[in-house]
């Protein structure tokens, strides 16, 4: 897959998820955070594709996948971040 559609495919799995995803500049990374009783995750905008592939697999990594149907190549994708993390 190109790092569009990756990208593309882990936004629309974190909106399945019931989590939106934001672009803003400012000086941090990114992450998951609740915001009064909705979950987001604010991903720096000025990051390069690669980098907010990687920001939202991490986060993505950390939540309950066992029983989300994916595409087996976002899968490969959150798999790959988590084993470089753990």
């Amino acid at each position: 897959m190109k790092e569009d559609e990756v990208l593309t495919g882990l936004e629309g799995l974190m909106a399945n998820l019931g989590v939106a995803v934001r672009y803003e500049k400012g000086d941090f990374d990114g992450g998951v955070c609740k915001l009064k009783d909705k979950r987001l995750c604010i991903v720096n905008s000025t990051m390069s594709p690669s980098q907010r592939i990687k920001i939202l697999a991490t986060e993505l990594a950390q939540m309950d996948l066992e029983n989300v149907f994916m595409m087996p190549a976002l899968r490969q994708v959150i798999d790959e971040v988590s084993k470089e993390k753990g």
